[in-house]
């Protein structure tokens, strides 16, 4: 009888492995005749179908479970969040629930003071969280203009699909050209928003005869991401900026 049960038990445990395409379980490949290093793995070649990543504990050769070309990791990554595996995957943003884009929530305060940080600031008049749309009392101003950046924590993996931007209420300065970088999850690093080319998307800011009026601008892709960083790359004068982030929250 034991004979008869063990071999059942065996497949139903390998169909599992293969087959649950919401429940993902991360395997180490091993093939002793190969010399290559044990790899991590999941059985799927795309891994934005799993909302769960679970420890396996198989050490099989692919040959074994292959259904197609399977998906290779880095390193060991676990999770029961499918926010957290669409962010470390870069997995493409379903419009679901988020009909439009809306303000994440600079200029109403949403967003704390302390989620929003700088390279460096002008003097304490023109703090890092002083760059809000249409705050009318002050900026955010760089101390050194190149290689400036401010950036933005969300917190939690959100959808971002664009900037707008604004310059000083009472000058010239602004930001007249601008990268946008991000970080997918707070443990991956970051990226550039790139063109629908694929290269690093160089946007348009402000303007030095109306540096006041706010300026969106929208990515050729909506985007997961914990953290969004602008780099500015020209300005009149030195950097001086408010933003708003739009997109939307998951929650």
């Amino acid at each position: 009888m034991d004979g008869i049960l063990l071999p059942v038990l065996m497949t139903a445990t390998l169909t599992v492995f293969v087959s649950c395409h919401q429940v993902c379980f991360i395997g180490s490949e091993y093939n002793p005749q190969s010399g290559i290093p044990p790899r991590w793995f999941l059985p799927y070649k795309d891994p934005c179908n799993c909302t769960a990543i679970r420890l396996g504990g198989m050490r099989i050769p692919a040959s074994s479970y292959r259904q197609g070309a399977p998906y290779y990791l880095d390193h060991l990554i676990l999770s029961e969040d499918p926010k957290e595996i669409q962010a470390v995957f870069n997995c493409p943003v379903s419009a679901g629930g988020c009909v439009t884009s809306e303000p994440l929530g600079l200029e109403d305060g949403t967003i704390p003071d302390d989620r929003i940080r700088a390279s460096s600031i002008f003097s304490e008049e023109y703090l890092a969280a002083y760059a809000r749309l249409n705050n009318h009392g002050s900026s955010w101003a760089a101390k050194s203009s190149q290689n400036s950046w401010i950036e933005v924590d969300l917190h939690d993996p959100t959808v971002v699909s664009g900037v707008i931007t604004q310059g000083s209420t009472y000058s010239h300065r602004c930001v007249t050209k601008y990268r946008v970088r991000y970080q997918s999850s707070h443990s991956s690093g970051y990226k550039y928003v790139k063109d629908e080319d694929g290269f690093t998307k160089v946007f348009d800011g402000n303007k030095r005869n109306n540096p006041r009026a706010p300026v969106t601008n929208h990515f050729s892709h909506r985007l997961m991401a914990t953290k969004v960083r602008i780099e500015p790359l020209a300005w009149v004068e030195n950097v001086v900026l408010r933003l708003e982030l739009l997109g939307c929250r998951l929650n």
